[in-house]
């Protein structure tokens, strides 16, 4: 069983103590919408916020830092991260999960490959170019309303602009599996999804496309909707969508989740799976089998531990990445067997119950990556949040099935 996937994969830098009403910051904040000044919450390129100050990025990032480097950095991306967890729950050798991705020639770049080092991929291949290394800037006041806290992001596509769907070796597309995470971040292979998600049906493989929010459509179309693939076309050939209520409505134009996941499978798509914070997901799919559409509750048990242990909190960061890389490994446990994987047939409200306990699980985490200390570790700590989900499911009448 081969996994194969490309797509975002970045350094996140934590700066934990700017102050947002330093004269610094107040001179970088944005004056209206889409002018690439910085507001507190939001995310913004660096390309563009190295125009409205009109100088180099970096002096701009020592003037608000104060020249104090990061608190802390850690290894990002929906692509690399999801991939990550799908890696560290298949245990059995059986299962070769590979990530395909871009770098460039500097310290970031040293940073990513330590890190992806200790993910128990097969295989790993970032495609080298000169430039700087995809990143994000993470800046956070903890005093910033009145006490509660606030971050700003800053991102730096560096190399990640010029990372070309020909930069793929033939190999990619040898896999059971091919997924795309958060390609709106590597403009080139978001215009050409529809292609490449075309090739990997056309070798046999499911696809996998898990969603980011799309700064750059929402920056050059402000308030339309976002489209996938060049026009809007690659539907059809996307077996299973994740993505966040925000990315969902804003991708599909509509105004409900119900709404959002009948635009999609209308168009082709085989099953839709709508993550909504610590609320609930939203589900539907027309194959392998027809779900009509409804919502599944979060892990209660996980919601629990954080009001009963504070003290085990971690930061909300990646738990979508790993929700859908929960989602992704069992998919492969199911289709595993020969039979499954030649018709991919699967149960999408099981591969929900790990998808649910993976996310869940993340709370616990300091940034979106595990790393393990020894084989099957992570796996071993999700199995009681897994266990506890489906009790809260038979206790409510929803999953008397799974």
């Amino acid at each position: 069983m081969t996994i194969h996937g490309t797509g975002c994969c970045l350094i996140d830098y934590l700066y934990s103590n700017v102050d947002f009403f330093s004269p610094e910051f107040l001179s970088a904040r944005s004056c209206q919408e889409g002018d690439g000044g910085l507001t507190p919450g939001k995310l913004i390129f660096a390309e563009e916020f190295e125009r409205f100050m009109g100088k180099p990025y970096q002096q701009d990032l020592e003037l608000l830092t104060k020249g104090v480097p990061p608190n802390r950095y850690n290894l990002g991306g929906p692509a690399v991260v999801s991939l990550a967890h799908t890696a560290q729950m298949l245990t059995d050798p059986k299962y070769q999960v590979v990530f395909y991705g871009v770098c460039g020639n500097d310290d970031t770049a040293i940073l990513i490959k330590d890190a992806i080092a200790r993910i128990p991929f097969k295989a790993v291949y970032l495609k080298e170019k000169p430039g700087q290394t995809p990143r994000t800037d993470v800046l956070s006041d903890p005093t910033y309303d009145n006490g509660h806290g606030e971050r700003t992001f800053i991102n730096l596509l560096g190399v990640a602009a010029f990372f070309i769907p020909d930069d793929l070796p033939e190999d990619f597309f040898n896999a059971d599996i091919i997924t795309f995470g958060g390609t709106a971040l590597l403009p080139n292979m978001h215009n050409r999804l529809t292609e490449l998600l075309k090739e990997s049906k056309h070798r046999g493989s499911l696809t996998f496309v898990n969603l980011v929010y799309d700064f750059q459509n929402e920056l050059q179309h402000p308030g339309k909707k976002w489209t996938i693939g060049n026009s809007d076309d690659a539907y059809p050939y996307i077996d299973i969508l994740v993505a966040d209520r925000e990315e969902a409505l804003k991708t599909s134009g509509t105004s409900t989740m119900s709404e959002a996941i009948s635009y999609f499978l209308n168009r082709g798509t085989g099953a839709v799976v709508i993550t909504e914070g610590a609320k609930q997901i939203h589900i539907g799919a027309i194959r392998p089998r027809n779900i009509p559409y409804r919502t599944m509750p979060v892990c209660e048990a996980v919601n629990q531990e954080l009001i009963e242990h504070p003290e085990r909190r971690g930061d909300t960061t990646g738990c979508g990445d790993n929700f859908a890389g929960g989602l992704l490994a069992n998919v492969a446990e199911q289709l595993e067997t020969s039979s499954l994987m030649k018709k991919q047939d699967y149960d999408l409200e099981e591969a929900c119950v790990w998808a649910n306990a993976a996310g869940g699980f993340t709370c616990f985490v300091i940034g979106g990556t595990y790393y393990e200390n020894k084989r099957g570790e992570k796996r071993e700590r999700i199995l009681s949040y897994v266990s506890s989900y489906r009790e809260q499911l038979k206790r409510s009448n929803i999953g008397d099935q799974l």
